[in-house]
């Protein structure tokens, strides 16, 4: 058995922006981990500074998420004003994909002291609480530390590290119902360091594989923790402690 902390949330738009995508900006299906460590991170009232350090409260902390609800997509098109010598002298369009009517439940371990201080900030967070960009602003609609409980690999609508495409054994469960699409795989920061300047940088890249909702993998070797009939894996850096 593990304690973990577990933080339902909603939202009406949210975007995880993929980080090689310029004039197209998709979207990854899930919040990745540094996003779940930044929501934290609001909550307490942390500077991003204070989040990135070596010595930040939640150093170690375990990550997870998976999708309760399959969300809308759209793309809206952005304009970027360039700006040189105090005036405008660009208008730079872009698309950017949008998810509509987002819910997520999101998963926390670590001490219980620390699920403790963190569950309490979540039901009175110190900053908003945004999935993705500052405006996407999230619902937190339940907040509780429970008991995951270890069994088999089959996940769904979450995410596991590594490149599943290139795992062994990896196989669906094929049940009526079931719809089938590919897993968005990425190579994402873990975590950040911020310089004397305050400037972000991203830290520990690992490849991440984000599943669908509509069927169920199998993936043999990774360590499965059940809540509420339906798996998770930790995927943040402080798993790999």
């Amino acid at each position: 058995m593990e304690r973990v902390l577990i933080v339902r949330v909603r939202a009406p738009v949210a975007s995880f922006r993929r980080p090689l995508d310029h004039n197209y900006q998709r979207t990854l299906p899930m919040p990745p981990p540094t996003t779940l460590l930044g929501i934290a991170g609001a909550a307490l009232g942390l500077s991003d500074s204070e989040l990135w350090a070596p010595n930040s409260p939640l150093r170690g902390l375990k990550v997870s998420v998976w999708m309760d609800e399959q969300p809308g997509r759209a793309r809206d098109m952005w304009t970027v004003l360039k700006i040189k010598g105090g005036k405008i002298a660009e208008r730079s369009p872009y698309f950017r994909e949008l998810l509509f009517f987002t819910c997520y439940t999101l998963f926390y371990g670590g001490e219980e002291v620390l699920l403790r201080q963190l569950a309490e900030a979540f039901r009175d967070p110190a900053y908003p609480l945004s999935l993705g960009r500052e405006d996407e602003l999230l619902l937190v609609e339940e907040v509780k530390v429970a008991e995951a409980q270890q069994g088999e690999p089959l996940f769904r609508g979450t995410v596991v590290p590594g490149d599943i495409r290139h795992m062994s054994g990896v196989r669906p469960l094929l049940r009526e119902g079931a719809v089938f699409e590919p897993p968005v795989v990425e190579k994402l920061p873990l975590a950040f360091t911020v310089d004397d300047r305050g400037v972000r940088s991203p830290d520990a890249p690992a490849l991440l594989s984000f599943l669908p909702l509509g069927v169920e993998l199998e993936v043999p070797g990774a360590q499965a923790w059940w809540w509420e009939k339906r798996a998770f894996t930790w995927t943040g850096k402080g798993q790999q402690s």
